[in-house]
């Protein structure tokens, strides 16, 4: 009896000794995981200070501050960087763009931008990489469209209008009208312009805005040269020598930041012109990656995607963080 019991007590005291060293650990990792957030979040602060220490707002190219930070090593942790709307977004973008172009190519066999279009009435909209992976190759869809991106009311397809209209305003009817006005500009081929926007969306211009805006949706200095030679082949722009003037779009933004003026020159159009709804100088969204290194001891990442907000009247520059991702190893069982 004696031996049983002191062979319990013992099997309870390694237990109990078991228990406390997981306890430490677990305190211990959480301790390093709040000094990784830490360390995380000041890394995150500079980098919000370098976008907006960018003394040219109206034109994102890669000599801006900000992508000094881009590979950067900082103590344990590497920053990654890029842009996030410069492609197309496939929760509002219309069928024509791919029924007039050759990127139809970016489709998997037999799927089509009608079930693309179909898809998206039956099922809504996706935020999440696989939310199209039955239309598009995941090295298609990660290199060529991207769903962080505003909807343009001259470039948004109309049924995707309605749907995005009715969960802005809570109201089905607000979200047909808003669909009704797409549907007027096509019908007269009119261009809706950034001043004669809020009398165009009249009393739903604050529940829309700025969801639903007249900007420009593409950076043409970081855009894919695919997605750009395709949109300058889009007939209802007629440019002419489209292939030569991408060439040298791409020659040229390779040594320097392109503004709308460069771009108006190389094209040969005006600055009015409806091809500048597609292809602007800013890009609006963006993603900030700040990740430990494993072999350091380091599984910490933390991942932000922020937007910029489109100016109204005379706003200064303004970016919002959307969503965060905190990401550490997992903890070991015991």
């Amino acid at each position: 009896m004696f031996f049983c019991t002191l062979f319990l007590i013992s099997a309870i005291t390694l237990g109990a000794c078991g228990f406390i060293a997981s306890l430490i650990k677990i305190e211990g990792q959480a301790r390093q995981e709040n000094k990784q957030a830490t360390e995380t979040m000041a890394i995150l602060d500079s980098l919000m200070d370098a976008l907006q220490s960018d003394t040219s707002p109206e034109e994102n190219g890669p000599d801006d501050p900000i992508w000094s930070w881009d590979g950067k090593t900082i103590g344990n942790y590497t920053v990654s960087i890029r842009t996030l709307s410069d492609r197309l977004n496939p929760n509002f973008v219309r069928k024509n763009i791919f029924d007039k172009t050759r990127l139809s190519v970016l489709f998997r066999p037999g799927k089509t931008p009608d079930e693309l279009q179909q898809y998206r009435e039956d099922h809504g909209f996706s935020l999440k990489k696989g939310g199209y992976k039955d239309f598009f190759e995941d090295n298609f869809y990660e290199q060529y469209f991207s769903p962080y991106g505003w909807a343009n009311i001259n470039l948004t397809d109309e049924f995707a209008a309605r749907q995005l209209g009715t969960l802005l305003t809570g109201s089905a009817i607000k979200g047909e009208a808003l669909r009704g006005k797409i549907e007027t500009l096509l019908i007269s081929q009119s261009i809706m312009s950034r001043e004669g926007l809020r009398t165009f969306l009249g009393s739903s211009w604050e529940e829309l805005y700025p969801f639903v805006n007249a900007e420009p949706l593409m950076n043409i200095n970081f855009i894919e040269p695919l997605l750009l030679r395709e949109i300058l082949s889009y007939p209802d722009y007629r440019i002419a020598h489209y292939e030569t003037r991408c060439e040298e779009i791409l020659y040229r933004r390779s040594r320097e930041t392109l503004g709308q003026e460069d771009v108006s020159v190389i094209l040969g159009i005006g600055k009015t012109h409806a091809l500048f709804y597609y292809l602007g100088c800013i890009s609006w969204f963006w993603e900030f990656r700040i990740y430990g290194n494993p072999s350091a001891g380091n599984n910490h990442s933390r991942t932000v995607i922020l937007c910029r907000i489109p100016p109204s009247t005379d706003d200064k520059v303004d970016y919002k963080i959307i969503e965060e991702r905190l990401e550490y190893a997992p903890i070991a069982n015991f």
